[in-house]
């Protein structure tokens, strides 16, 4: 089944150029034009408004695209449900992760997968939370693995693999005398009125963790000094251990920095959970299941079971 106009035609709409859509497709802009005019003719109207820098979908092409990942859907779920079947897997496995957890999981899980199919082509994708859900929904990506909270969860599937807390990091050198316990949590707790004159080190506001910490020091009545953002939780950690901030972090992170670091819970301990998330209403093949079986595996044994979450 060839479904390479409709892709195009998608790709697109995703991309609001079709000189940006040609780019990503390793397409030239005319023959790209060429394929969206003859498909336009033969429908006898127009897909797109266009303009320079926005290009939107007419009202037929929003019926169309509706149409258009409805015929995708159908084509993948298909081929999967042939491919378990027959045990082909000539097939991709498209595969989204956060730039920071993704990689060495990635790197153990993908030889087991490979012996298993060593037909299927798996296909990493480096992306952060909101555009991974993004891609998940439109079909891009069959699965997508992500930390985020239950309130951030959009009108995908999504399955928790484990659950983390969401820890303040701070200099072995900052003597903090408040300090009390929560059954709750494994870490003592601190308010965030002990530290409120230190400088602080945020992920940044495009992540997931961040809506929620900015909310969490508004409710404390507490202005973090904010030395700067990063997209690095190691980052962050490095700059604890030389004792020049504090910072908030998952749990996860601080399985390589123990030396030179306390970490603390919130008074009311904060957590969240690794997901893996699928389009809805998809049938996933054996060979998804199997990635996130594995992917699962890893975390629990070089994570979960060392203390670190559960």
């Amino acid at each position: 089944m060839d479904t390479r106009l409709i892709e195009h035609i998608i790709k697109i709409a995703d991309e609001k150029s079709i000189t940006k859509a040609a780019e990503q497709l390793f397409l030239t802009q005319s023959a790209l034009n060429q394929q969206l005019l003859k498909l336009e003719r033969d429908l006898g109207t127009e897909l797109f408004v266009r303009s320079k820098s926005d290009w939107r979908p007419t009202k037929a092409g929003e019926i169309y695209l509706e149409g258009a990942k409805e015929m995708l859907r159908i084509k993948r779920q298909t081929y999967t449900s042939i491919s378990d079947v027959t045990d082909s897997y000539k097939g991709t496995l498209t595969v989204g992760m956060t730039p920071f957890r993704g990689p060495d999981m990635f790197i153990h899980v993908y030889p087991m997968i490979h012996e298993k199919y060593p037909n299927l082509v798996i296909i990493p994708y480096e992306l952060n939370v909101y555009k991974m859900q993004s891609l998940v929904a439109s079909g891009v990506l069959d699965i997508g693995f992500m930390t985020l909270f239950d309130e951030q969860k959009q009108e995908n599937e999504y399955d928790n693999l484990f659950e983390e807390e969401i820890v303040i990091a701070t200099p072995k050198s900052l003597n903090l005398k408040n300090v009390e316990y929560n059954k709750e949590s494994k870490y003592p707790c601190i308010s965030l009125q002990e530290i409120k004159n230190q400088p602080f080190i945020f992920l940044r506001k495009s992540t997931t963790m961040r809506p929620v910490v900015d909310k969490i020091f508004r409710n404390e009545k507490v202005v973090p000094k904010i030395l700067f953002d990063t997209a690095n939780p190691s980052t962050i950690l490095e700059m604890v251990r030389a004792g020049l901030c504090c910072g908030v972090i998952a749990e996860t992170t601080t399985k390589k920095y123990q030396e030179g670091i306390n970490y603390y819970s919130f008074r009311s301990p904060v957590k969240w959970h690794m997901m893996v998330s699928y389009e809805k209403g998809t049938e996933l093949s054996k060979a998804a299941k199997l990635f996130i079986q594995t992917a699962h595996s890893y975390w629990v044994n070089t994570l979960v079971s060392k203390g670190i979450s559960k």
